[in-house]
């Protein structure tokens, strides 16, 4: 199953299901061709969930691949010594530093790499995964998904906070679990993923 953020739309595209299983709030369509899948991500429903019913894996697969371009990124939840989490600032919204990853780069090395660079700090080391998140945007006028993994770095250094101004970063922050109400207030739905994967963890 992939839970998928479109347009402030919340989508799990699941298959070989049955709609009994689910609660009568959620919207719940089987889909078998790429008109379809279409109509349902452009259908004016505003259900809690919109659950997508694929005959396989297989299909589901490749009617997502068709209908978007998917990019794959790397990205880290970083924690120093105090257990505080780093956080940037970018365009109005608390974000975990991420990116796309560069061409035969390993995912890994990609999340570490961009830690860096939008954060200013080095050598980060990668502690486990964390979880795998999946949002649309759009590039150069074609609509696609990122395919973002998340990892738990840890970081045991003292260096300054300087945050990458070219990729729109204003701020750098370490932020403390305790604190992330503010966070939760303005931050995409993606990011609330990751960050409520993280405190499940740290219980």
């Amino acid at each position: 199953m992939y839970k998928v953020f479109i347009n402030e739309r919340v989508f799990f595209l699941c298959f070989g299901l049955k709609k009994s299983f689910f609660d009568k709030k959620f919207s719940f369509t089987t889909c078998y061709t790429l008109q379809e899948f279409d109509l349902i991500l452009n259908s004016n429903e505003k259900e809690v969930a919109n659950i997508v019913n694929f005959p396989t894996l297989k299909v589901l697969n490749k009617l997502l691949e068709k209908r978007f371009r998917i990019v794959e990124a790397g990205g880290g939840l970083v924690v120093n010594e105090k257990d505080e989490v780093l956080f940037i600032f970018r365009k109005g919204k608390w974000d975990i530093p991420k990116g796309k990853l560069e061409k035969r780069e390993k995912i890994k090395h990609g999340a570490i790499r961009e830690v860096e660079e939008e954060c200013g700090i080095t050598d980060p080391k990668i502690r486990e995964d964390l979880i795998t998140t999946f949002h649309k945007f759009r590039n150069k006028g074609k609509d696609c998904i990122k395919k973002t993994y998340w990892y738990i770095m840890d970081y045991d250094k003292d260096e300054e906070l300087i945050p990458q101004t070219e990729e729109s970063i204003t701020k750098v922050k370490w932020i403390h679990p305790d604190k992330f109400d503010k966070v939760f207030k303005n931050t995409f739905p993606s990011i609330k993923d990751v960050l409520e994967a993280y405190l499940l963890r740290i219980k």
